[in-house]
């Protein structure tokens, strides 16, 4: 039996022998030092909950009125759209809070390279980005359910 994860630092994944759990080793990609997690016992995996695929029908149906109600708003008022991000002066916080929300989403659905792809966007803002981390953290920010 191996352990299977995946480095800290580049992503890979890595196989590493059940007797190195809990210990320090290098990544054969990026030789950084990595921290090795132990085994898991089959008595520790928790079960998971049914997907209920009839309220994962009702949330996309929800998401795609959003998208066809806010195509309809532009439609309406005819106004030019907003310039990319990187191009506002404007910018705050709140407008990269979803950049945050992406990265975590895409984390629990064990996406890795999506996350890494979000993480790099909000990058790309320096310490605004930053900042937009840490008021999410704080739970200074809640996202509005769907």
């Amino acid at each position: 039996m191996s352990i299977t994860f995946r480095c800290e630092y580049c992503h890979k994944e890595i196989k590493a022998p059940d007797s190195a759990g809990g210990k320090r080793g290098k990544c054969p990609y990026c030789q950084q030092s990595t921290y090795i997690p132990s085994p898991v016992s089959e008595d520790e995996i928790l079960p998971l909950a049914e997907v209920d695929e009839e309220q994962e029908q009702r949330d996309k149906e929800k998401v795609q009125e959003l998208y066809a109600q806010e195509h309809d708003l532009l439609a309406q008022t005819g106004s030019a759209p907003m310039p990319p991000l990187e191009h506002r002066e404007d910018l705050s916080t709140a407008d990269l809070h979803h950049f945050v929300i992406n990265f975590c989403l895409e984390m629990a659905r064990d996406n890795v390279e999506a996350a890494d792809a979000e993480a790099a966007k909000l990058r790309k803002f320096g310490p605004l980005g930053v900042k937009a981390l840490e008021e999410i953290a704080a739970g200074k920010v809640h996202e509005p359910p769907f």
